[in-house]
C-alpha cells in the first residue's frame, strides 16, 4: 500500500512537472482567465464528488506558473495557497509544503497567513511525517501563541509526543 502510495505520487508530481514545462507562455491576464475557468467548477466539484486529479494537476501547474510569473502580483500568495490546498487533497504533500514555504518565506504581510501555517502542520500531522508536523506545530504557536487555535496545537504536541500504545489509549479514555 505504501508502495502504491509513493508511486502515484511520483507520477503524478512527474505529470505536474511535465505540465509546467509543455504549458504555452500565457500573459498575466490569459493565466487568471485560465485559472478561473478551471477554478470555479472544480472547487464546486470538490464539495461533491472529490478532486478529479486531471483538473487538479492543471490548475496546479497553473497557480505555479502564475507564482513563477508574476512573483510581486498581490494574487501569487492567493495562488500559491490554493495550489498547496490542491496538492494536499491530490496526496502530494512535498508540493505542499514547497507552496506553503513560499508563502510563508516570501510573503509575510499575506491575509491568511496563519492559514499556511495551520495547515501546513496539519497535512504533514495527517501524512504520519510527525517530526514535520511538531515543526509545523511549533512554528504556528511561535507567530500565533494567541490565535484561538493555540491550545488545541499545544494539545496536538503532546499527542505527537506520546507512543501509538499511549495515544490509543489516551483517546479511548483509558
Amino acid at each position: 500500500m505504501k508502495t502504491t502510495t509513493i508511486i502515484t505520487s511520483l507520477l503524478m508530481t512527474f505529470a505536474i512537472v511535465a505540465c509546467n514545462h509543455t504549458t504555452k507562455e500565457l500573459s498575466h491576464d490569459e493565466l487568471i482567465n485560465a485559472i478561473d475557468s478551471i477554478e470555479t467548477p472544480l472547487m464546486n466539484n470538490i464539495m461533491l464528488e472529490g478532486m478529479d486529479s486531471t483538473q487538479g494537476m492543471q490548475i496546479y501547474a497553473l497557480y505555479i506558473q502564475f507564482a513563477d510569473s508574476y512573483p510581486s502580483d498581490s494574487l501569487t500568495p492567493c495562488y500559491l495557497h490554493s495550489a498547496a490546498k490542491v496538492a494536499t487533497s491530490m496526496g502530494l504533500i512535498d508540493n505542499m509544503l514547497e507552496c506553503y514555504d513560499r508563502v510563508i518565506n516570501n510573503y509575510p504581510n499575506y491575509e491568511k497567513m496563519d492559514e499556511c501555517f495551520y495547515e501546513k502542520a496539519l497535512a504533514l500531522d495527517n501524512a504520519g511525517r510527525k517530526n514535520e508536523a511538531r515543526l509545523a506545530y511549533q512554528e504556528f504557536l511561535d507567530e500565533y501563541p494567541e490565535h484561538f487555535l493555540a491550545e488545541d496545537f499545544r494539545k496536538a504536541l503532546r499527542l505527537l509526543d506520546m507512543s501509538d500504545e499511549l495515544l490509543l489509549d489516551f483517546l479511548s479514555g483509558k
